[in-house]
């Protein structure tokens, strides 16, 4: 071997033990060049099956055929150049291109049939078992819905089967048959052994959960569906999966009430349309239609779904329909290939598929999202008077959800409209569009909100710079309120007076505006929650004003707006006679008020040595945090890790250990490195688990990562990672 070939093997071999990156595609892409140049013997043929499977990653199926067909021709011409590993290697890419054939609806089954028969005839004159023929002649059987004959190749797949195979393979084959004929009960019964296997990434493992999962589901076990997919979650993170295999679980959050955890599912959405194999782009497009249409059913058809430059980037109002349309037209290409109507069959049963229920909990920390859309049957006006009323309780995304309502209205709800829009859209045109609506509002005699958008115009304009003039309209609306008596109005002008003075520092004469509103508040308690929570945020010291807000807003059920209460007296440590004992009230609520109430017990509970007992408050405290922006915090999940741990509940201890660790390494790389401690204790937690759980191969995984790295686990971790492998070895 001369010094060329010698270095363009090496070449091939760090290919090959690289993780697949654009980086690793181009040094193939090389590698090929240099083989093609060089004239090296097996390498021409290994680096293009090589580089083939990398294009099949990303999607460049044109790119994949072409090699192939290279190869097939060099073959054809030149067969002393392929020892009979390289030949049967050779046929066996044939048999599985021929199955991936019928994905493509441009290729005719005369030519599919054609490159069967073909295969075939090879497999034949080289000596070589039908094992893989007749897994091509099965897919492509069932893909147009011919039972029979798939039957009859699967059982010859079956029959051909070398007996050194792993077995699991055969099962699942036949778990894939049997969903395909609609005999869920019987797939989900014949995956059963391969689903006790606690293996997080073993690939036969991970396959057979995507397959059963949404069938788990629609046959009511509603526990083990969520158990599959949670073992799903950390089976995929990281790893190449196809996009029917991302839509399966897509189509099952749809299903199951877990809306926003199926859009977290859509990163595979990012420019899936030109990976360039319909019958991928078909199944993932039903699979994101199901999902945008649940959406769209549960008031969030407006939420926009960013996916940068991407065309898909759209409401899931629009998309809905997009992939819809796209899903159908790509069923009635294929039926009209395949001359059925299977495809179209599975696609429209999928698109008109009912919710299984309202919400299956996937996990311990997992809630139901909150309800934002509206009741139903209430009128424009009403719907604007509770988008008002969303507003001053602090609930955003409820408040924006009463504001679809139809753009031509009469001009005094027109004016109420772009009101509430100017205030929850906030941009250059807030200023013009709030003092249009004050002008409707005067010519239509509503004085009331006239003065109450001044009030809040003015704090606009002191804001924007303007501050004699923007107190000077905040002032004389709260005088105009005044006159016109309504005493809830005069305390929410009030309200609105008191920021702008204190914006200007004026606290002497904010203070005073703060005692009217009181007055004026009564006993309404949203406005007298309001009033005091302004009072302890102005004036820290006034930790009663704080006590007093919380109280008024739990009393007037005013959730949001008592957390801030509540954090005013978190910072002024005093909140320990709130969870000491824990109230009646806050279990009865089960709310993010009552969610971060029993996180400050479960901080009692871990400081008092009691870890495991903290598990439930902190299930509860992270699953309401988690429901409105910012979300759990990591120390929470990092709390929960060890939590679980502690209490000897292994698998939540990998979930919530896996995101924060995950989390804690993101902020160890991009903001300070002392993260990194917090971050190996955490992924100790996750490696100890899954030991525990008895899933070697992932505890090794673990504990190998941090043995590689120079924390103070490091050491901890190399001797627990080589007695598994020792007892493994045993």
């Amino acid at each position: 071997m001369d010094q060329v070939e010698h270095d363009l093997w090496v070449s091939f071999r760090e290919a090959q033990v690289m993780e697949h990156t654009d980086a690793r595609t181009a040094l193939l892409e090389e590698v090929v060049f240099r083989a093609d140049i060089g004239d090296v013997r097996r390498a021409t043929f290994l680096s293009r099956r090589l580089l083939a499977d990398a294009y099949r990653l990303d999607g460049r199926w044109d790119e994949v055929f072409r090699l192939f067909r290279e190869c097939l021709a060099e073959y054809d011409h030149r067969p002393e150049r392929f020892e009979r590993d390289d030949e049967a290697a050779l046929l066996v890419w044939y048999a599985w291109l021929v199955a991936c054939m019928v994905d493509f609806p441009d290729m005719s089954l005369a030519e599919i049939t054609a490159a069967l028969d073909d295969v075939e005839r090879r497999f034949r004159a080289a000596g070589l078992g039908l094992h893989e023929v007749h897994a091509a002649r099965r897919e492509v059987a069932a893909h147009v819905g011919d039972w029979e004959t798939a039957e009859h190749a699967y059982q010859r797949w079956v029959a051909t089967a070398d007996v050194t195979d792993d077995d699991r393979w055969l099962v699942l084959t036949a778990v894939e048959q049997l969903l395909a004929r609609g005999d869920a009960a019987r797939a989900c019964e014949l995956a059963r052994p391969v689903l006790e296997d606690p293996s997080a990434v073993d690939p036969v493992v991970v396959r057979a959960r995507s397959l059963v999962l949404l069938p788990t589901a629609r046959a009511g076990d509603l526990a083990q569906a969520a158990v599959l997919y949670r073992r799903l979650l950390r089976g995929m993170a990281g790893e190449f999966h196809s996009l029917e295999d991302h839509g399966r679980i897509v189509e099952f959050c749809a299903l199951t009430g877990n809306e926003d955890a199926g859009v977290d599912w859509l990163g595979p959405m990012t420019g899936f349309e030109q990976r360039r194999r319909p019958f991928a782009t078909m199944d993932f497009a039903t699979s994101v239609a199901v999902l945008a249409g649940r959406l769209v059913a549960i008031g969030r058809g407006e939420t926009e779904l960013d996916l940068g430059d991407d065309p898909n980037s759209a409401a899931f109002g629009v998309l809905a329909e997009r992939m819809r349309g796209l899903a159908l037209d790509l069923a009635d290409r294929f039926d009209r290939r395949n001359g059925t109507s299977t495809q179209g069959d599975r696609v429209r049963a999928r698109l008109a598929a009912r919710p299984l229920a309202d919400h299956v909990r996937l996990s311990p920390t997992n809630r139901r999202p909150l309800p934002t859309r509206p009741p139903a049957g209430l009128t424009t006006s009403a719907m604007l008077d509770r988008a008002e009323w969303h507003d001053l309780r602090c609930e955003p995304d409820e408040a924006r959800a009463c504001l679809a309502v139809p753009d031509d209205l009469p001009e005094p709800l027109a004016a109420r409209l772009a009101e509430l829009r100017a205030k929850f859209f906030q941009d250059e045109e807030t200023e013009a569009r709030l003092r249009w609506a004050a002008e409707v509002h005067h010519a239509h005699g509503d004085l009331r909100r006239w003065h109450l958008n001044h009030a809040w115009l003015g704090l606009l304009v002191v804001h924007l710079g303007r501050a004699a003039e923007g107190l000077a309209l905040t002032s004389d609306a709260v005088a105009g309120l005044r006159v016109l008596g309504d005493d809830t109005d005069c305390a929410w002008g009030e309200h609105w007076l008191v920021h702008v003075l204190a914006g200007l520092g004026r606290m002497t004469e904010a203070d005073e505006a703060l005692r009217r509103g009181l007055r004026h508040a009564g006993d309404d308690l949203l406005a007298r929650g309001s009033l005091l929570l302004l009072e302890a945020t102005l004036f820290p010291e006034r930790v009663g004003a704080a006590r007093a807000a919380l109280e008024a807003f739990v009393a007037g059920d005013v959730p949001e707006k008592a957390l801030e209460a509540l954090a005013l007296l978190e910072n002024a440590g005093r909140w320990q006679d709130l969870v000491d004992p824990l109230p009646d009230w806050v279990v009865e609520r089960g709310d993010r008020l009552a969610g971060r109430l029993r996180y400050l017990r479960a901080v009692t509970l871990i400081e008092a040595g009691r870890t495991a007992d903290a598990v439930e408050d902190l299930n509860e405290a992270i699953g309401q945090a988690s429901l409105r922006p910012p979300g759990a915090t990591v120390e929470q999940w990092f709390q929960l890790a060890h939590a679980n741990h502690a209490a000897g509940l292994h698998e939540d201890a990998v979930d919530a250990g896996l995101r924060a660790a995950n989390w804690l390494d993101h902020l160890r790389d991009t903001e300070d490195a002392s993260w990194a401690e917090w971050a190996d204790r955490a992924r100790y937690v996750v490696a100890e688990s899954y030991r525990l759980l008895g899933d070697d191969r992932a505890a090794l995984r673990e504990y190998r990562r941090l043995s590689d790295g120079d924390g103070p686990l490091a050491a901890a971790a190399f001797v627990a990672g080589s007695r598994l492998l020792e007892t493994a070895e045993g």
